[in-house]
């Protein structure tokens, strides 16, 4: 017999480094084991039975084969637009959503120095190409950090239904608070795909894939997110944005920690645990 290569679609790699023993004080190790070894990859799992059983569901329409040998990214991408197939968004956007989301932490005993708990004020800070630090940002946009922390928790508590809120650029270098709900996603915004690179990455879906081409009526060169306009401060993001960190909203994030009536303090033990290398990194990427 001949012998065939299949491809093993979506695995899930190993958890994080740094939320192995969980993401104290924002995680409990046994959180932050059910939100990748058992969230995460049964997202994954029933993206690869969604896709796998697609040319089989359609007829041997090609649409099937082609969702088979995508990246997680590219399905968030090509199947925004089909009723038909919104479980394979569903599970593709979860997935893209959480990887983000736990990427984006560290616990706080291992943050890389005891002062380097929220951007860099130092005088040392480097300013980026928007000739600002993120420090500089925030106190701009928001007046100070303590401020940024009370739009993200605005927006959180006034969910009464799972999502994700995000901290968001856009390409000016302003700074906006955006809410996600359900399954939606800041890579998609009204049926028009942009697809990231970093995001490409970010999902940690067993291995790296090129980036998606544009959609037939994208522009030659789409922005990577498209337009999501909201109030930041006193003043309105543009229309291309880049995702920094984002928080779960999904009760199983931190119900089993806090209990039913704990979000508000699940919001507060979030930034114990925000890696800020990270977002500073994002923030400062030149994405022109």
């Amino acid at each position: 017999m001949r012998a065939t290569s299949v491809r093993a679609l979506h695995q899930l790699p190993p958890m994080p480094p740094a939320l192995a023993e969980g993401c104290e004080p924002f995680l409990s190790k046994r959180t932050a084991n059910l939100l990748w070894t058992q969230w995460q990859a049964g997202l994954l799992q029933r993206l690869n039975e969604e896709v796998r059983g697609a040319l089989r569901v359609r007829g041997g329409a090609n649409t099937g084969t082609a969702h088979a040998t995508e990246s997680v990214v590219e399905t968030v991408m090509n199947t925004a637009r089909s009723r038909e197939q919104l479980l394979a968004f569903s599970y593709a956007s979860l997935a893209l959503n959480n990887s983000f989301f736990l990427s984006g932490l560290v616990p706080h005993a291992q943050q890389p120095s005891k002062e380097y708990v929220q951007p860099s004020t130092q005088p040392g800070a480097v300013p980026t190409y928007y000739g600002k630090t993120l420090a500089t940002a925030i106190a701009d946009q928001f007046g100070s950090l303590p401020q940024l922390k009370l739009a993200f928790a605005s927006a959180a508590m006034s969910m009464f239904s799972s999502g994700f809120v995000w901290l968001v650029k856009d390409e000016h270098g302003r700074l906006g608070v955006l809410p996600t709900y359900g399954t939606g996603t800041v890579l998609v915004h009204q049926r028009r795909q942009c697809g990231p690179k970093d995001l490409v990455t970010a999902v940690q879906d067993g291995e790296a894939q090129a980036e998606a081409p544009a959609a037939p009526d994208a522009p030659t060169r789409p922005p990577r997110f498209d337009a999501l306009s909201r109030t930041s401060g006193a003043d309105a993001i543009g229309q291309h944005l880049y995702p920094l960190l984002c928080v779960s909203m999904y009760e199983h994030a931190w119900l089993g920690d806090y209990g039913f009536w704990g979000k508000e303090r699940y919001m507060t033990h979030f930034w114990d645990c925000v890696n800020w290398e990270r977002v500073e990194r994002l923030w400062g990427d030149d994405r022109t």
